[in-house]
């Protein structure tokens, strides 16, 4: 039954599956858009939500993010800022194409429906990292390690004594029962 109600296990796999999927697909757009730039230029500027000027810019350097933030995304390298900066160029695609991309036929699923799925994938891996298949991984593990010390932990009052012929129960005894004669003391 563990195959089919599975709570525990590595999420690793999983993990490099979504970077695989979600990277190339940034990766494959970004590199069809920069085959044809000018093009993909005028797309932006015919959306008219940015000035010209600024859709001209942003319409020259996406496709090259796309590029390079879809291969650090698949490798698993600056995991966090990878999908940040995926994350946030798929909330700015559905924001300002909206409907522009919807689904030919009646039927079919809509573009934004994908765009949602991917979102989702991102912030998965904004949030958990990239895991252990990954450079993060590989690069996390020459970080040193802090030793805790014992003494950091344990309290003054549960290390146990020196000597152990030092302890006995009637300390502790005599201890309560002070504190308690303490007490009423201090309310007569």
């Amino acid at each position: 039954m563990g195959v089919v109600f599975k709570a525990r296990g590595s999420s690793s796999f999983g993990l490099l599956l979504i970077r695989l999927a979600i990277g190339l697909t940034f990766l494959l757009a970004g590199a069809h858009k920069a085959m044809d730039v000018e093009g993909f230029i005028g797309y932006v500027k015919s959306l008219d939500v940015l000035p010209p000027n600024m859709a001209f810019v942003l319409g020259f350097i996406l496709p090259f993010a796309q590029i390079v933030f879809g291969a650090l995304y698949i490798i698993g390298i600056f995991t966090p800022l990878s999908s940040l900066v995926l994350s946030v160029m798929l909330i700015s695609i559905m924001a300002t194409t909206g409907n522009v991309n919807s689904a030919a036929v009646s039927y079919d699923i809509p573009v934004y429906v994908y765009q949602l799925i991917m979102l989702a994938g991102t912030l998965t891996t904004l949030f958990s990292g990239a895991g252990v298949i990954s450079f993060d991984a590989f690069f996390d593990k020459k970080k040193p390690k802090r030793e805790i010390k014992t003494e950091e932990i344990v309290p003054e009052a549960a290390k146990p004594p020196a000597d152990i012929k030092e302890a006995s129960f009637t300390d502790v005894r005599e201890e309560k029962d002070t504190e308690g004669a303490d007490r009423t003391d201090k309310s007569g």
